[in-house]
């Protein structure tokens, strides 16, 4: 069982990947923001697998 603040805190990175994946595609491949936002993006995905959550798919 999860607490409230488990949830709430996996809601939020799973809507901070959601968002950067937006921003991820307006941004240029290859250019620095493009590859920033993919870090972080697998930053929170690790973060997800750590805790036994699945990925977000890019």
């Amino acid at each position: 069982m999860t607490s409230f603040n488990e949830t709430a805190i996996i809601s939020y990175v799973e809507s901070r990947i959601k968002d950067y994946k937006k921003e991820m595609e307006a941004a240029t491949p290859g250019e620095l923001q493009h590859d920033i936002i993919f870090g972080k993006i697998e930053a929170f995905n690790e973060f997800l697998e750590h805790f036994g959550y699945e990925r977000i798919q890019r």
